[in-house]
């Protein structure tokens, strides 16, 4: 399901990018449907609470005794409370074994848990050195229509997934159709695929400048500093400097001809070295980043295990791959437009109006 979803995500995307045109003005239900996609994405991604189960608490209570952990608490008729400020409730520990936890909080918070029997309610809780005992630090939002899972060592900060991840995985898109299209133009000599391999290369290390970003803002929050040197940010690092030499050769021709086929030699060659600095160096090499060789699998995306990744993250990211994908290439529809009126701007006068 989890590549089916992630595949389905990026092709629909290709497809739909690819229609009606490169070349023309995009249609305006087109446009309406990227818009739409990306709102989706940005309230999905953002919006809802991230909670977890009482066994998230234990676990990280174990391994830091000041750790918080939002769960879910919903609360039933067979509650006990008694004069120690604690609130007695039976709750699932995942095997369905039914487990009583003590919950030791404020007068306020008990009395805003009892009001209002058998609803679910995010209780933000503290392991108060049993398993069974747990401090209640807040209430979080009640009811909520659904939750984004509690991954332990991430929390709130497992979000950036569905902006991160996207954009790397369609900057390789990008590179790949910006290969295609030089070969299609050293077969045929069209300049039009040029100047759309140059557009697909130019966009895509836009969105591999934005994935470098969001990363080194997520490392700062998760590693303690915006750049560590990690293998992921020095293979992603090298890339850019790749292409940036791409875009040097194209700005030191003037003659299109020439231009085109030096960089669409360029361009191929420069491809081979995307799927080794993206997808191997990071996994030879130890680092910080998930699915590095001394990870214990090839991250939560890429595992085969069914439970690397929440089936409610699996959709929300193929989502949001759907509607990176159509950004991308709404842009890229742009960056042609604008690069072909560029181009004739440049023609003697004559030549345009033939």
């Amino acid at each position: 399901m989890k590549f089916a979803l992630m595949l389905g995500g990026t092709l629909l995307g290709i497809a739909l990018g690819f229609f009606p045109s490169l070349y023309r003005s995009k249609p305006t239900w087109w446009r309406a449907l990227v818009v739409m996609a990306v709102a989706v994405t940005v309230f999905l991604g953002l919006y809802p609470p991230v909670a977890g189960t009482f066994t998230d608490a234990v676990i990280m209570g174990r391994m830091d005794t000041t750790a918080v952990v939002p769960v879910l608490v919903r609360i039933g008729s067979s509650i006990k409370t008694d004069d120690l400020r604690r609130l007695a409730i039976t709750v699932s520990d995942g095997r369905d074994d039914r487990v009583e936890m003590s919950l030791f909080g404020s007068r306020s918070i008990l009395e805003s848990l009892t009001k209002s029997p058998h609803a679910l309610n995010i209780v933000n809780v503290r392991r108060r050195g049993s398993d069974t005992d747990f401090e209640m630090i807040s209430i979080g939002q009640g009811d909520p229509f659904f939750t984004l899972p509690y991954i332990i060592g991430l929390a709130e900060r497992a979000r950036i997934i569905f902006f991160h991840v996207p954009m790397s995985w369609v900057a390789v898109v990008a590179y790949l159709l910006s290969m295609i299209f030089a070969i299609r133009f050293l077969t045929t000599r069209n300049l039009n695929h040029d100047i759309t391999s140059s557009a697909v290369a130019s966009v895509g290390t836009l969105y591999a400048i934005l994935a470098t970003s969001t990363g080194a803002v997520w490392a700062k929050f998760n590693w303690g500093s915006f750049w560590n040197w990690d293998p992921r940010e020095t293979s992603i690092f090298l890339l850019l400097m790749v292409y940036a030499a791409y875009f040097l050769l194209r700005s030191a021709i003037s003659d299109p001809y020439k231009r085109a086929r030096l960089s669409s030699a360029y361009s191929i060659v420069a491809f081979v070295t995307v799927p080794f600095l993206v997808f191997v160096l990071p996994r030879l090499m130890p680092g910080l980043h998930p699915g590095s060789a001394d990870d214990s699998n090839i991250g939560p995306l890429l595992s085969p295990k069914s439970d690397a990744i929440n089936i409610t993250k699996q959709y929300i990211f193929g989502w949001s791959l759907f509607s990176f994908t159509l950004v991308f290439f709404w842009l890229t529809n742009l960056k042609i437009r604008a690069t072909k009126l560029l181009e004739d701007s440049k023609r003697p006068q004559e030549q345009i109006t033939r």
